[in-house]
């Protein structure tokens, strides 16, 4: 068994299948009606079969094997999606002077769809960045819950919705957790990460309750940056097929040779999802948003029943750390994407000993396929304890047998030290 965690890890849906038959076990030990009265009741199935949080897992193998390091610098995390730099000082000014004024709002509820400074500053910068006329935006706590948010107001439990592996681990949760086992499609990828569209048009003439489409781009994990003309067969599949398409934009900024990002779309169908987790460093204060066509008449209201019941509304401690960092404006984050560069080529050198490679067109990931037969988790759990170096495990993403690399979690010379540790462990392991 590789992971030796608390009971809840053990559920992990993808771990090896000793594992599996453990985790079944205990599964109906809780759900049986003829224990004892003393017993609590039984879980959610749907969360039972819900992914466990990879990132938490790979936290505490660090943390298991960090004495192991703690005189070698330490284990270099390339696992958990993060930049390396802080937010920018216009951010840090905004929540001093809001901390200081005497007057301040900061303790007392919002408006559920976030201030209304933020909406307006945001609506400008989607029509002026991203193309998108005549939208509206909703504040959320981080992408993650505008997902969750998509989910809840657009699917029920007749509806399907379509994912492409690799996948984003926490998009996939969301939907095991809110909806039947059926309703969850994997569709799959290029070994480049490129969408199989083949695949997805034949599911959509042949199933007419897939009710929605989800895409990153740039990609997570995949690392991989669609095209224009990719993107538009997509959009114009789920428009001919009545489907909503769901577009996570987070990593917008993220695009290596410094072009415009030009992956939004004003067709009502399309939800827009955005963050400033990453290019503002701003992940700790949870803070993202959702753009809704106003020509989709009604879903921004009933968007608003999931806000209500979820966070009530966006923190204003973080919505004012958003305005500030918006101040510092697309310039300052290019200048510090600019500088992933270095770790970017790094890390692609040192997974050239693996069969195959993808992404390092946007993002901050990249992908490399071991052998075949070759366990990622074990191999992961190896390069921790042995290499002092984290990443994470393909398996988590639907694709087993893979790894997923980030280059953006430490500053250029710490990453250079990381790639030199994951290039050794690679050589040694699989090479």
């Amino acid at each position: 068994m590789l992971f030796r965690f608390p009971l809840r890890t053990l559920l992990l849906h993808s771990l090896v299948s000793t594992s599996i038959a453990f985790s079944s076990k205990h599964t109906r030990s809780f759900t049986s009606r003829t224990m004892k009265s003393s017993t609590l009741p039984s879980f959610s199935n749907r969360i039972h079969r819900t992914l466990d949080p990879c990132v938490v897992l790979m936290k505490e193998l660090i943390g298991q094997y960090a004495d192991l390091w703690k005189d070698r610098n330490g284990i270099y995390s390339l696992a958990q999606g993060v930049v390396y730099w802080k937010p920018p000082q216009t951010s840090i000014t905004a929540l001093q002077e809001a901390v200081n004024d005497e007057n301040n709002l900061l303790h007392t509820y919002g408006p559920d769809e976030g201030l209304l400074e933020l909406r307006e500053r945001l609506e400008t910068k989607i029509r002026e960045e991203n193309n998108l006329q005549n939208h509206q935006v909703m504040v959320t706590v981080g992408a993650n819950q505008a997902y969750v948010n998509t989910v809840l107001t657009l699917l029920q439990d007749t509806d399907k919705a379509v994912v492409f592996k690799p996948y984003y681990f926490n998009h996939v949760m969301a939907l095991q957790m809110t909806l039947p086992e059926s309703s969850l499609l994997e569709g799959p990828s290029s070994d480049d990460g490129i969408p199989d569209l083949g695949w997805l048009e034949e599911r959509l003439k042949q199933d007419s309750s897939i009710h929605m489409v989800t895409l990153v781009n740039p990609g997570n994990p995949t690392g991989t940056l669609l095209s224009r003309e990719t993107l538009q067969r997509v959009v114009d599949l789920c428009r001919d097929y009545n489907c909503w398409l769901i577009l996570d934009c987070t990593y917008e900024y993220f695009v290596p040779d410094g072009s415009d990002f030009d992956g939004c779309f004003r067709d009502p169908h399309v939800l827009h999802i955005f963050s400033l987790s990453k290019a503002y460093a701003l992940a700790g204060y949870r803070c993202g948003y959702i753009a809704i066509s106003q020509q989709a008449p009604g879903l921004y209201g009933q968007m608003m029943k999931v806000q209500d019941t979820i966070p009530i509304c966006p923190s204003r401690i973080s919505q004012t750390a958003a305005l500030g960092a918006l101040d510092a404006g697309r310039d300052w984050v290019r200048d510090k994407v600019a500088t992933l560069d270095v770790g970017r080529e790094a890390i692609l050198k040192a997974l050239e000993p693996l069969e195959k490679v993808m992404g390092g067109t946007g993002a901050m990931y990249v992908m490399g396929k071991l052998k075949d037969g070759t366990d990622d988790q074990e191999i992961a759990r190896c390069l921790v304890r042995d290499y002092g170096v984290a990443v994470i495990p393909g398996s988590f993403c639907g694709f087993p047998g893979w790894i997923r690399v980030c280059y953006a979690n430490l500053p250029p010379e710490k990453c250079l030290e990381a790639a030199a540790r994951l290039d050794k462990g690679l050589r040694e392991l699989v090479g």
